[in-house]
C-alpha cells in the first residue's frame, strides 16, 4: 500500500524502518499503551521478521488480516508512526490501530493518517463500521477518535479478563459508519 496525503504517506513498512520502529515503542506513551510492540524487540533487527511478514501481505486487501503500516513523512519517507487495522480477536470486529512518536504528536499526522485508513477500509470492503478500542487512561487518543469521526459508543469493564495492552481495568469504545 502506498496513499500520498499532504504532509504524510502511508506505506508498507520495510527493514530501514526496523531503527525507528525499535526507538518509537520505547517512548514513554507508546511503552505505556502499547507495550507488545517493545516486548520481543531486543534491538532494531529483532523486527525484520515482522517487517517481512507484512512484506508478504502487501497487496492484500482483506481488512480483516491484521496489516500494520509506516507514517512516514512525504518528503523525507522517515517513518514516524504506525497506523492499521485487522480483527480485534477479543470482540470478533475490524479495529483501527495506531501510534506516532511523540517528537511528532500535535501536529495532525495520525489524524490524516488515521482518516485515509478508514476511508481506504471503507472502499475496499463493504464493512459496516470500524472500531478503536481505547484505554480509558489514554485521553489523548480519545481526542483523536472524535476528531477522526469515531463516536463514543460505551465505556466497558471487561469481566474475567483484561483487555491486553490496556493499562486500565476499563476501556472506551468507539465506533465509526460508513
Amino acid at each position: 500500500m502506498r496513499i500520498e496525503i499532504n504532509r504524510i504517506v502511508i506505506r508498507d513498512f520495510e527493514r530501514k524502518d526496523a531503527k525507528n520502529i525499535y526507538r518509537i515503542v520505547r517512548e514513554n506513551n507508546i511503552l505505556r499503551f502499547m507495550p507488545d510492540w517493545s516486548e520481543n524487540g531486543d534491538s532494531p533487527q529483532s523486527y525484520y521478521e515482522y517487517i517481512d511478514w507484512l512484506q508478504s501481505k502487501r497487496d492484500s486487501t482483506d481488512i480483516y488480516e491484521n496489516k500494520r503500516y509506516a507514517i512516514a513523512l512525504i518528503d523525507t519517507d522517515e517513518m514516524i508512526g504506525m497506523v492499521g487495522m485487522g480483527l480485534e480477536d477479543m470482540l470478533n470486529e475490524v479495529e483501527i490501530a495506531y501510534f506516532i512518536s511523540e517528537k511528532y504528536q500535535r501536529n495532525g499526522y495520525t489524524t490524516e493518517a488515521v482518516n485515509e485508513l478508514v476511508n481506504w477500509c471503507f472502499n475496499v470492503s463493504d464493512i459496516k463500521y470500524l472500531i478503536l478500542t481505547i484505554d480509558c487512561a489514554n485521553l489523548p487518543s480519545c481526542h483523536l477518535a472524535l476528531k477522526c469521526g469515531f463516536e463514543l459508543f460505551e465505556k466497558r469493564t471487561p469481566i474475567g479478563h483484561k483487555q491486553p495492552n490496556m493499562e486500565s481495568d476499563s476501556y472506551f469504545y468507539y465506533r465509526k459508519y460508513r
